[in-house]
């Protein structure tokens, strides 16, 4: 065994990574394809989406985005009837679970990534076992509430990043890989997903031991964790006692962040009621700090900017048919590596110092749209809705690592882990 997993565990260093009796779909009822049943994560669902999904009286979208009408007081009340119906059951005796998701990436290759899914216990960030890496959007978290309030508990499961590099954990779950799965499902992306249950007495212990002397990284879920902890902390005024409760703990699929299979592609910045005479000035205010290059089109600029330097951007202005590479005029790294991140490179020197955002603007997404993928900012800006897009690379899984452990918080939307973890496959509830 190694040294590391022998460790007493110290509140306010290592995580306390724990077995539970998930609640899912009953899969005896319904079949091990759910699906009909599951949906993509909340804040990826469009009301053209929501509404297809929601066709399915069953689909847990139902719980997740509850009811324009009544928030999400509908949503708790089918909740509990599912539950009484077994359309919803809890697995008898705890266990983790292993998470797999087979994609293609745009290049035609084929990976698979594979996560631990279990409890985490919720830590303020301060204490640096569970690291954030982005900021986040107060209006969500706030929806947030409503459903756990609701729903008194875990409806979605976050992502979380770990390094261990003695590689155990990332064997196990080679080794799991032809274990049946307890679900299965293809998402419209083609994204094949399985579910599989690990419940061997000895092995549960094993991974309870090897996460204790991990730090945990959110990679999707901030607003979520941000919100269970408020949660808690309410929770705690209210009862007596010192004892853990099942609020205390968070259901997060765990990633290695050596995983082969994890990918982060990039969010574009797309930006309108920008002062016309801003966008017009734009480049020659971009002289004075970056060299930029011109392009004939969108496609050429944006396979430049895939190609280029870790600190370089895209800026397209279709009103002056404008598609221009920036890049540093300072040579060399910053001592500081959050300044050399593009998302960050636009947010402070262009659309701060150059085109009049704010913080507050920003935070609350005023006159900026965060698009994934070039395809789709192309299509988005096809609309005339936008004044310019900013083609940004997505920060390396190593840099949003090393920056989360320097305190600092990325700009919203600054990484866009594919794929995502769907909801309805687990639920925590308390």
């Amino acid at each position: 065994m190694p040294a590391a997993s022998c460790l007493t565990r110290k509140e306010s260093l290592l995580a306390k990574v724990v077995p539970f009796e998930a609640t899912h779909y009953n899969t005896a009822r319904f079949g091990k394809d759910v699906a009909r049943l599951v949906a993509p994560p909340y804040d990826v669902i469009d009301p053209v989406l929501e509404r297809k999904l929601k066709d399915d009286r069953l689909n847990v979208t139902h719980i997740i985005l509850g009811d324009e009408s009544d928030g999400y007081c509908v949503a708790s009340r089918r909740l509990r009837t599912w539950l009484d119906d077994q359309v919803l059951v809890k697995d008898q005796g705890k266990g983790f679970y292993i998470y797999e998701q087979k994609f293609s990436t745009p290049d035609g290759s084929t990976r698979i990534r594979s996560g631990i899914v279990g409890l985490v216990k919720l830590e303020e960030f301060s204490k640096g076992v569970v690291m954030p890496h982005e900021k986040t959007i107060p209006k969500h978290k706030e929806d947030r509430m409503q459903l756990i309030r609701a729903v008194s508990g875990d409806t979605e499961q976050i992502l979380l990043l770990y390094d261990d590099p003695s590689g155990e954990i990332e064997s196990i779950l080679l080794k799991s890989r032809g274990l049946e799965e307890e679900q299965r499902f293809v998402d419209n992306d083609g994204v094949h997903h399985r579910i599989i249950r690990l419940s061997d007495p000895k092995l549960v212990e094993r991974i309870t031991e090897l996460f204790e002397p991990v730090k945990l990284l959110i990679a999707d879920g901030h607003h979520r964790y941000e919100t269970s902890l408020e949660y808690r902390d309410t929770m705690r005024a209210r009862e007596a006692g010192d004892e853990e409760r099942p609020y205390d703990f968070i259901i997060a699929t765990m990633v290695s962040s050596r995983n082969p299979g994890l990918i982060v592609y990039p969010t574009h910045r797309l930006v309108n009621n920008v002062g016309p005479e801003l966008i017009a000035k734009l480049p020659k205010a971009l002289e004075k700090e970056f060299r930029l290059h011109e392009f004939p089109g969108t496609e050429e600029l944006a396979t430049s900017v895939d190609s280029s330097s870790e600190s370089a951007f895209g800026v397209w202005i279709p009103s002056s048919k404008t598609c221009l590479l920036a890049t540093k005029r300072k040579a060399g790294p910053s001592e500081n590596p959050m300044e050399d991140l593009p998302v960050w490179i636009v947010q402070e020197r262009v659309l701060k110092n150059l085109l009049n955002y704010t913080s507050d603007m920003l935070d609350k997404k005023v006159n900026i749209d965060y698009v994934k993928g070039t395809g789709p900012a192309k299509l988005a800006m096809a609309s005339g809705e936008y004044q310019a897009c900013f083609f940004v690379r997505p920060p390396t899984v190593q840099q949003v690592m090393a920056i989360a452990k320097t305190g600092q918080k990325m700009p919203h939307k600054s990484t866009y882990f594919f794929p995502k973890i769907w909801s309805g496959t687990l639920l925590h509830l308390f």
